[in-house]
């Protein structure tokens, strides 16, 4: 007599943070979610072709970028790359933005976090790049511009986390609705 195996969706080691943190609640009395009437957590289907949606139009994002800024590189001429720099800048405050607002506002769209955080975000923004670029500087004999422009992202990004966060708890609070009578 054998027993049938588990459903992976229900094996326990299955209930990791990242799954809780893709898992938002929705609340069809809001009127922001789906129209179906299933209300649990995204399936993992779900969340790959929300995370690939959103990766592919990062990554077109990013792309469009680098055409509009494109930097320099060779054994003696080495251009700041602008158009990453901005691109890690808007995506971290995109991102700070995002999480803000989903501090705020738990009860927004579950596609939002895969679609927009990890999909776009997480492909616009880029960390192999950075390494790149400041690689070429040292190998082109310029360590100095190498590590100058490695602190500037370090600290755009970090930068841009922070203002977005605090735009994006500012945002979900004013679209909050708010509540009115006594029961303030």
């Amino acid at each position: 007599m054998t027993t049938e195996p588990r459903p992976r969706r229900e094996d326990p080691r299955m209930h990791t943070v990242e799954m809780a943190a893709i898992a938002i609640p929705w609340d069809p009395e809001d009127g922001d979610g789906p129209t179906r009437s299933r209300r649990g957590p995204l399936t993992t289907r779900e969340v790959a072709l929300l995370v690939a949606g959103g990766g592919a139009l990062g990554a077109l994002a990013r792309w469009s970028i680098e055409l509009l800024l494109p930097a320099t590189y060779t054994p003696t001429l080495i251009e700041v790359p602008w158009g990453t720099l901005l691109a890690n800048l808007l995506g971290c405050l995109g991102l700070g933005a995002l999480t803000g607002v989903l501090e705020v506002r738990p009860r927004v769209p579950r596609w939002m976090q895969p679609f927009l955080g990890l999909g776009f975000c997480g492909s616009f923004t880029t960390v192999s790049a950075v390494v790149l670029q400041i690689s070429a500087a040292v190998g082109a004999d310029f360590p100095l511009v190498g590590l100058q422009y490695g602190v500037g992202t370090v600290v755009t990004a970090v930068t841009g986390i922070v203002a977005g966060l605090l735009l994006g708890r500012r945002l979900g609070r004013r679209s909050a609705p708010r509540r009115t009578g006594a029961g303030r």
